[in-house]
């Protein structure tokens, strides 16, 4: 059976409020103030690791805000025996966590940044703190550790300053940039942030989507060997370039398909954008198994509170929804708007 990424949103909050994205981040709608304790997030994680998931992705929210952090990844790594442990964050604060995180066991830094204009990014972000986060990218690389910049392209905004961004990252020795095209369906689940974009450009999220198609042709040129590789057992298919520096360039393209199960049935977003990529454990201790629906999550914590036996299970059927998961090789609801 393919087994789904496990990505943990470790707190509920990022003191951002971007335009894409939503006030709970990944997860679907929770208190401000949530917050896993590690704790109950070893519990899960212990179960989650005896169903043979060997890799972690830490998100929220937004993990340099989340207390923790450093002893969790250290826990993750020493107790649960996680073998690759990503921290996914957008706050400059990860930059001063950086030497602490790689001592504890992170294999990998997750950065975004949008764009290079300071301004732009404070219209994107609702902070004004663009050099610092391009500081923080730089005290990650500086641990050796590999370091990944996502980038949401977004059509009429930040499109045209792709190749300077992959510049730019080339330069500090970034070792990959992930371009990401918007997800269009986002505003149809619980809470979102994308009336912000009605407010300042007059523009809803499904009219910031571009293709990453032409994109990607531009930045072929200069790529020295393509592959197409899989996030996972259940991700989206997505176009790599490796450059002649051996920095990547990976694309996450919605048009390439993505994975269904059983779970999916009947619903009325279906199909969508993400899908059935990941199993996410959400900051108050529920599993979730997409973006957009809070209807089908599993509640752990009353289980967590009976003991292992009982936590395991829920764990163990969470995956059995992954056991028919089928991949759908384009999804027509979000190619109709483009």
């Amino acid at each position: 059976m393919l087994v789904p990424q496990w990505r943990v949103t470790l707190n509920s909050r990022c003191e951002r409020a971007c335009g894409y994205c939503r006030p709970s981040g990944e997860a679907v709608a929770t208190a401000k103030d949530a917050a896993l304790a590690p704790d109950d997030l070893l519990r899960v994680a212990h179960a989650v690791r005896a169903r043979g998931v060997t890799s972690v992705k830490l998100t929220g929210g937004d993990p340099a805000l989340y207390a923790p952090l450093v002893e969790v990844v250290r826990r993750l790594r020493d107790e649960a025996r996680f073998d690759e442990i990503e921290v996914i964050s957008r706050h400059p604060r990860i930059g001063e966590l950086a030497g602490d995180l790689a001592a504890a066991g992170v294999t990998l830094f997750n950065v975004s940044l949008d764009t290079l204009d300071p301004g732009l990014h404070h219209e994107i972000c609702n902070v004004d703190d663009h050099g610092q986060v391009v500081d923080a990218i730089k005290k990650c690389v500086a641990t050796g550790l590999p370091v990944k910049v996502n980038m949401v392209v977004l059509a009429g905004i930040n499109d045209s300053e792709v190749p300077a961004l992959v510049d730019l990252c080339e330069e500090a020795g970034v070792h990959s940039v992930k371009l990401l095209d918007v997800i269009k369906d986002l505003d149809q689940g619980t809470e979102s942030y994308s009336r912000r974009l009605l407010t300042k450009r007059g523009k809803s999220l499904q009219d910031t989507y571009v293709p990453l198609g032409e994109i990607t042709e531009q930045l072929r040129s200069r790529a020295v060997r393509e592959e197409t590789v899989h996030q996972g057992g259940l991700g989206h298919p997505m176009t790599v370039l490796t450059l002649g520096s051996d920095m990547r360039v990976v694309v996450k393209d919605s048009t390439a398909g993505a994975w269904y199960g059983s779970v999916c049935r009947g619903c009325v977003f279906f199909p969508c954008h993400d899908a059935l990529m990941a199993l996410r454990l959400t900051a108050d201790m529920r599993l979730q198994f997409c973006l957009l629906r809070d209807d089908n999550t599993v509640d752990l914590a009353g289980a967590a509170a009976e003991g292992e036996g009982a936590l395991g299970k829920l764990v163990e059927a969470a995956f059995e929804m992954y056991g028919d998961a089928y991949f759908r090789p384009s999804a027509p609801q979000l190619e109709a708007t483009r």
